[in-house]
């Protein structure tokens, strides 16, 4: 897979994602909670994530090795937003179970990053730095309405302040070879269904009541 081609489907997919995300049942609180929880037990593993990457490229490709490292420090302490939510809101991680899919979103990454392509992480952060740009904004105003400022921390920083994120993306697709867009485009593919499947088993848990963890 070719740049361009990547490039298409990175759109496509955060299309897919970005519709599935906004019909969502945002106002159920236990949604919304269940999703903070779960967006932390994702976040944590960031840093872990670009480390592994960092390490596992080259010796002689600095350019993408110091681009992952760059990265670490603008992702530091990023899994306390979620969680200082949770607790404006009354709640907190440990009374939300981690979903199996939640699970397989962070266990693929390590795979990906060990045993096949250290850039493949690309295709997980496109999907959610993308998703965050261009449905970010629209999802915002409906949680600010519901849940106040105080409790919008996580998005408010993803959806406006760290906008840039994706623009830095998509100017180092550019500098990227056929081998390493096609690993990131598979990466991309697997990450978007699953973080489907976790946002379809949220909402349908919230609906009947079973999002929390057992007492």
């Amino acid at each position: 897979m070719n740049k361009a081609q990547l490039a298409e489907l990175i759109d496509e997919e955060i299309k897919i994602l970005g519709s599935k995300v906004m019909d969502c049942p945002w106002e159920s609180e236990e949604f919304y909670k269940g999703w903070l929880a779960q967006t932390y037990y994702l976040i944590r593993h960031t840093t872990k994530f670009l480390a592994l990457s960092a390490a596992r490229i080259p010796v002689d490709d600095r350019a993408n090795h110091y681009f992952m490292l760059h990265h670490i420090e603008e992702e530091a302490n990023h899994d306390f937003m979620p969680l200082k939510d949770l607790e404006n809101l009354g709640a907190r991680p440990d009374q939300y179970r981690e979903l199996p899919e939640t699970e397989m979103i962070h266990q693929l990454q390590y795979y990906w990053i060990q045993f096949q392509h250290p850039l493949a992480l690309c295709g997980y952060a496109f999907i959610l730095e993308g998703a965050a740009k261009f449905f970010g904004p629209k999802l915002l105003e409906r949680l600010e309405k519901t849940y106040g400022k105080k409790a919008t921390v996580h998005l408010r920083v993803h959806a406006v302040v760290d906008q840039d994120h994706y623009d830095e993306g998509r100017k180092f697709l550019e500098t990227l070879d056929d081998t390493a867009c096609e690993a990131i485009a598979r990466n991309l593919k697997q990450s978007t269904l699953l973080y489907q499947r976790m946002m379809e088993r949220l909402a349908q848990e919230a609906l009947q009541g079973k999002v929390r963890a057992a007492a």
